[in-house]
């Protein structure tokens, strides 16, 4: 019963073949099952009547008044009207015959605060683009070149803080060296590392010097 002009649709009024419309949210499944369709035809239906649902994690959820406009269109495809018919209808007339992409914010269904679009896709096609999403993931980690290591940034830092006769707490020593803090816990009054005299100071404070310099500290 397609149209070439259109033409609006009568007032759908429950005619008692499917349930009462549930008060809380269901699932695309439970609409699977509510109108014995596939998949593929609910993703169909769902775009011609501007039904986008709500998400919420891995799952769609649609509300009472959703269900209610999604019973509308099935009513009226049983009568014969087809689903460019349910689109001008629902003003959804842009959306392709047959895609199965679903609009969220879509028509009747405005986004909050403004008229942002987020396109959800269909089942059948989400495996596919996690596996090229992955795949292409995996490729760029494997051709982005290593971070080039500094060999000398131990040194660098040691003789920095011998020139500025800094005092270096246990766990700022313990980075600089790149060894655990129970080892430098361990060390007595003074060890030799890298070519630098490490001396304890008080409990947990450390100078460092460069050694064959005078090594006296001051009381």
């Amino acid at each position: 019963m397609s149209r070439d002009a259109p033409v609006p649709l009568p007032p759908y009024e429950p005619d008692g073949s499917l349930p009462p419309v549930p008060m809380e949210e269901v699932t695309a499944k439970d609409l699977i099952a509510r109108y014995g369709v596939s998949k593929q035809t609910l993703y169909t239906r769902l775009s011609a009547v501007g039904v986008s649902g709500t998400k919420r994690g891995k799952q769609v959820f649609f509300n009472s008044e959703e269900v209610f406009r999604m019973d509308a269109g099935h009513h009226f495809l049983s009568k014969g009207y087809g689903l460019k018919d349910l689109r001008e209808a629902c003003g959804a007339d842009s959306v392709p015959a047959g895609d199965e992409v679903v609009e969220v914010g879509g028509p009747g269904a405005p986004a909050p605060g403004g008229d942002q679009v987020q396109l959800t896709i269909a089942p059948q096609q989400a495996n596919v683009v996690m596996a090229l999403t992955t795949a292409v993931q995996q490729a760029l980690q494997a051709t982005a070149p290593s971070p080039p290591s500094d060999p000398l940034r131990s040194y660098r830092l040691m003789g920095e803080a011998a020139d500025h006769k800094y005092q270096l707490t246990s766990r700022t020593l313990a980075e600089i060296l790149e060894v655990s803090i129970s080892t430098v816990h361990g060390w007595g009054k003074e060890v030799s590392r890298n070519g630098f005299l490490i001396k304890r100071l008080g409990a947990g404070r450390w100078r460092v010097f460069v050694e064959k310099e005078d090594f006296e500290v001051s009381a």
